[in-house]
């Protein structure tokens, strides 16, 4: 009843069945993991938050175990892609937020979960003209042993063009 006479008065924010937010003001990158677990923050939203892609992210996409889904929140839309259980934990970094600790995808991984998903890339042409559509400039240098566990795990075609086309150009795409 008390949850019920809360929500009626605005002082909570349902996000999902049991649970509530009381502070709008919270990074939605926050909350990703606790909406929807396991998961990691991941895909454009990792690009855009190590500051590969320069687009504003209007969605938080994360990385899953489970089925896919989407959730629209007061607070923000929030998408879960599936990434098989092999390659879930290969580059996962912990942030410490002074409101929640949560976790996100290194550049690295980030960059292979986004490409395993894309079955147009069948080149090295293709790898590069992904990379410029992304609107990648500048690339950090790139963890070469994350780069080839998720090649070798992911299994799939197109994250292993873009291990070789990172070995052939280790500085810019």
């Amino acid at each position: 009843m008390k949850v019920s006479r809360m929500l009626a008065a605005g002082e909570l924010i349902a996000l999902r069945r049991g649970l509530y937010l009381r502070d709008r003001a919270i990074d939605p990158l926050v909350l990703a993991s606790a909406i929807y677990g396991p998961s990691y923050v991941s895909f454009e939203s990792a690009l855009a938050w190590h500051g590969l892609i320069p687009e504003r992210v209007e969605e938080v996409t994360s990385a899953t175990l489970r089925r896919p889904v989407r959730f629209e929140t007061p607070v923000g839309r929030f998408r879960y892609r599936h990434v098989p259980s092999r390659v879930f934990a290969i580059g996962i970094e912990s942030v410490e937020d002074p409101q929640f600790p949560w976790l996100l995808a290194s550049p690295t991984k980030a960059l292979c979960d986004a490409v395993a998903l894309d079955a147009s890339i069948g080149s090295q042409k293709d790898v590069r003209s992904w990379l410029e559509g992304m609107r990648i400039g500048e690339v950090p240098v790139l963890d070469q042993e994350q780069l080839a566990a998720c090649a070798a795990s992911y299994g799939r075609p197109s994250v292993r063009r873009l291990a070789r086309y990172f070995q052939k150009n280790l500085t810019t795409p």
